[in-house]
């Protein structure tokens, strides 16, 4: 199998990322009017993925350090996957600001993860390439994803945009099962050595 076929579910990963972090700015009005708060209070639905994604990195330390690298990418898109689709069909404040928050836990991890597997993919002298291509899915996701979800919301419905997000999440699980194959974990220094990096 080609390795750039490989790089295929990161860069749909980070666009399926990309599409459930920005698209709020866009729908923020819609998902407000149905939640019945004003759109400031609405904008603690951005805060609460942005801090989804600090716990979930640090989560991500603590129970996903010495795992398979695919066996984590699974359980990242899944919790993508799963907190989308549920999104989609909340209404209340409180538990739209929840299902937010834990879908931010896979943003970054999903990004540093999926770094080290493209690192480990890429041919020689062709790691930045191999990152590019997985951080692509973020670019065409802010350009093509997020003024198509903000259309289907505006015109239709905000839940649509959700579900086809969630929907989206099953593409990514099924590609990462099918064309990532298993990488050993890294070296597990323990908590700690997380943070030898800020002694350099």
């Amino acid at each position: 199998m080609r390795k750039s076929l490989c790089l295929l579910p990161l860069a749909l990963g980070t666009f399926g990322l990309g599409m459930t972090e920005y698209v709020m700015m866009g729908i923020l009005p819609d998902v407000a009017k149905t939640m019945q708060v004003s759109i400031p209070t609405a904008g603690h639905f951005i805060s609460a993925y942005a801090l989804g994604v600090v716990v979930g990195s640090i989560l991500l330390v603590i129970f996903g350090r010495n795992k398979p690298l695919k066996q984590v990418l699974i359980v990242l898109a899944s919790i993508f996957t799963i907190a989308n689709l549920l999104s989609a069909f909340a209404d209340n404040y409180y538990i739209y600001c929840l299902l937010r928050f834990i879908a931010g836990f896979p943003h970054g991890a999903f990004f540093g993860v999926g770094a080290i597997v493209a690192q480990k993919l890429a041919d020689k002298g062709k790691v930045n390439q191999a990152i590019s291509i997985m951080v692509s899915g973020m670019t065409v996701a802010n350009l093509a994803g997020i003024p198509a979800g903000t259309y289907l919301s505006h015109n239709f419905s905000w839940r649509i945009t959700f579900i086809l997000i969630g929907v989206f999440g099953f593409l990514v699980l099924y590609s990462i099962q099918k064309l990532i194959p298993q990488i050993a974990p890294l070296p597990d220094t323990g908590f700690r050595g997380q943070f030898k990096i800020f002694k350099s």
